[in-house]
């Protein structure tokens, strides 16, 4: 091929069927009022959980069994749908294990993000993981905009599987808005970098087992 640019001429009519490896990774868009009473209870939590995080962070607050239960039970459809993916494209490859009749929420906490501050390369414990964003200042969007590095971009979350190898996708980047919401293995490696603006960027956490 001479020219990437003179070869359009047929390729509507190529189908590929494409196989991805590595984690897969969901995003959804959370409604509202439901963000609202998570930050809600969220700025009531007093019990720090930075002991048990690896954030280099000063707030990370854990919330009470009330509100796990809660949160349980008005985010349980996205979980489930989550599982449903899973099930179809990695759990079928777990080995002898019996299928997942249920999951449980057994770390719930908020994160107060500041200047300087960040979250190291890092994963989690249990099956599923996920981060919800609840404040992301506009200071901190022009700041990743006006970045020039090619890395990971102030503010931002970076996911990654594997080493780097030519042609393959090991690594994603997102800059959050307020009311996504991502889902992971929880055994995948993810990172923050620090961003320099004032202000403070909110988000919560949590990890989920299968139950068999």
């Amino acid at each position: 091929i001479s020219s990437m640019d003179n070869q359009n001429a047929g390729l509507n009519s190529v189908r590929f069927e494409t196989f991805h490896f590595g984690p897969i990774i969901c995003h959804t868009k959370l409604e509202k009022p439901f963000l609202e009473e998570l930050r809600t209870r969220g700025d009531k939590t007093k019990v720090p959980l930075n002991h048990e995080l690896a954030g280099h962070l000063d707030h990370e607050n854990a919330y009470n069994e009330e509100d796990k239960k809660w949160f349980m039970q008005t985010t349980a459809a996205y979980f489930k749908a989550y599982v449903g993916k899973l099930s179809k494209f990695s759990l079928n490859e777990m080995g002898n294990k019996p299928p997942v009749k249920g999951i449980s929420l057994y770390s719930l906490w908020i994160n107060y993000m500041k200047k300087n501050e960040f979250n190291p390369l890092h994963d989690h414990s249990g099956d599923i993981s996920f981060v919800i964003y609840l404040q992301v200042p506009k200071d901190i969007k022009s700041e990743f905009e006006a970045f020039k590095g090619n890395g990971v971009g102030p503010g931002c979350i970076g996911f990654y599987y594997g080493e780097r190898v030519e042609n393959i996708k090991t690594q994603h980047h997102f800059f959050p808005s307020e009311g996504d919401m991502f889902l992971f293995p929880a055994s995948t490696k993810h990172m923050v970098p620090p961003f320099r603006s004032d202000g403070t960027r909110i988000s919560v956490s949590g990890n989920l087992s299968f139950d068999y």
